[in-house]
């Protein structure tokens, strides 16, 4: 493990600890940062509207997708339309019968199942790149066509009518700007649950979404929202970009990934209390599913990995709604690019997760001609292919890997933001750090180094005896998820650590602590 010091600054219980990390963060218009307005976007979107006002009376399709980001893009439209026309129709695509992104035969068999032609048919985070897909339903019959979208575009020119685009937000986020055009109490706090499920980096644009977002969402929940809240063990007016990330989010992605990803859209839809409680539910009880399955497959895929290449790739029976979890976990345990990729029959879906240093989409589309579909980020990819191709996938990925990372050496990197002295953890220091909020990728919370502090006390806490208590000096400290360090730790230890700061409120007293993220034994 390295640790990256971020500033060569000592901090002591003088210094201005906010201006270092907003240094850090090369944050220079501080006020807006603190303080961010409103969100506005620089996006022409009069022709759009002229387009959806033409057709309101008519019928209209809202096409998502099965994640967090084209659910909550969905539902903002969706309720924001809605109030102009009971003719608005969502659809969330299926993950194994309809696949990532639009598809002309999935919106086909959809107008037969519900006896409906539609007149316009608006894609929401998807459609930047399903030209062949549009060219395909127009030859079918005359519709209008608007797409709604922030992923990367290829350079082939979109069959449609208008195109809202940025790769600055999420989809939710461009949703929620066109759907204020119709509805001025259009959903935002929907809009920041997207943000930050779908890894936004949260300064500029993105953090004033979230902060306004978070608002609005922990004044005024909606009954969907309230009942999630509520089976996730979550107290009212409790909400920060965490929750949204790692409690709400998970659950909306889990239906989507085992089941029907429309009871997600249902909850966030829903305006009635028991209605909610049955789908929140039913979300939490396929996360738990999906918790169970996701360890197992991970063990399974970590069996006979080759760590000898610079990148990874799986392939293997796995459930396809959680490969790209099992990437994931793959790339932040071994910091190296990951291919994973769920065989079912000729056909196969593989997810991918990235490191800085690999552009994983532009690196995929170097092999286009062997995919069926393929989308993605930098980042993140995903992507079907014929199970026949993914030998030669592997062969020209993992070459071209080696070739780009051959410098690169995969080891953690734990950035710091400064050496911190324990005199400088005060309640007025923690409590101005709380301005940062939210934290997130792009602002992660603020991480300090305390060099040659000395346990004076420690002991085992935790139902499963797996955290472990610390006084570091006079300092109070908690290191989750560490309780097998403690027989490597002595009382009078001199060591080094790598600490959040945080409070800690016992007894309505309030003091001090860290919260532990690394310790090294000098």
């Amino acid at each position: 493990m390295n640790i990256n010091l971020l500033s060569d600054k000592v901090i002591s219980k003088d210094t201005n600890i906010i201006d270092i990390i907003l240094k850090n963060r090369a944050i220079k218009d501080t006020f807006n940062f603190l303080h961010p307005p409103y969100p506005k976007i620089k996006l022409n979107l009069k022709p759009t509207v002229k387009l959806i006002r033409k057709n309101i009376s008519k019928n209209i399709l809202i096409y998502g997708d099965y994640d967090v980001d084209g659910i909550t893009s969905t539902a903002i439209l969706w309720q924001s339309l809605v109030k102009l026309s009971s003719k608005i129709i969502p659809f969330i695509p299926d993950r194994q019968t309809d696949g990532y992104g639009f598809k002309a035969d999935s919106f086909i068999r959809f107008q037969t199942e519900k006896n409906i032609t539609f007149d316009l048919l608006i894609t929401v985070d998807n459609g930047i790149v399903a030209h062949s897909e549009f060219k395909k339903l127009l030859k079918k019959q005359q519709i209008d066509i608007i797409v709604v979208d922030h992923h990367l575009p290829s350079n082939e020119k979109l069959p449609v009518n208008c195109l809202v685009h940025s790769p600055d937000v999420c989809g939710a986020a461009l949703s929620w700007f066109l759907a204020k055009e119709f509805d001025p109490n259009a959903d935002i706090g929907l809009a920041a649950l997207g943000t930050v499920a779908d890894c936004q980096p949260l300064q500029n644009l993105n953090r004033s979404l979230v902060v306004h977002g978070l608002q609005s969402l922990n004044l005024n929940p909606s009954p969907g929202i309230k009942k999630l809240m509520s089976v996730s063990g979550l107290k009212p007016d409790s909400l920060k970009s965490y929750e949204l990330g790692f409690v709400l989010g998970p659950r909306i992605n889990a239906v989507g990934r085992l089941s029907n990803p429309t009871d997600a859209l249902r909850l966030l839809c829903s305006q009635n209390s028991l209605q909610a409680a049955k789908y929140a539910a039913t979300l939490n009880d396929y996360n738990q599913t999906r918790q169970n399955l996701q360890k197992e497959s991970l063990d399974v895929a970590q069996k006979d990995l080759d760590l000898t290449n610079k990148i990874i790739f799986v392939s293997g029976k796995f459930n396809p709604g959680i490969i790209g979890l099992i990437a994931g976990r793959l790339t932040e345990k071994y910091s190296l690019p990951s291919i994973v990729i769920a065989v079912d029959g000729e056909l196969a879906k593989g997810s991918c997760r990235s490191i800085s240093a690999f552009n994983m989409i532009k690196s995929l589309r170097l092999f286009d001609p062997l995919f069926v579909d393929l989308g993605g980020h930098p980042g993140a990819a995903g992507f079907s292919i014929y199970t026949k191709n993914i030998p030669k996938l592997k062969q020209k990925i993992t070459k071209l890997a080696n070739t780009q990372l051959k410098k690169y050496l995969p080891e953690s990197v734990v950035e710091v933001d400064a050496q911190i002295l324990p005199e400088a953890v005060t309640l007025k220091n923690i409590k101005t750090l709380k301005q940062l909020e939210p934290f997130g990728i792009g602002n992660p919370e603020p991480m300090f180094l305390f060099k040659q502090v000395i346990i004076t006390s420690k002991k085992i806490i935790g139902s499963k005896g797996d955290h472990l208590k610390l006084k570091l000096g006079n300092l109070d400290a908690i290191a989750f998820k560490k309780g097998d360090l403690d027989k490597t730790l002595n009382i009078g230890d001199k060591i080094d650590v790598v600490a959040k700061l945080d409070f800690n409120t016992w007894n309505n007293v309030t003091t001090p602590q860290l919260i532990v993220k690394e310790i090294i034994k000098t």
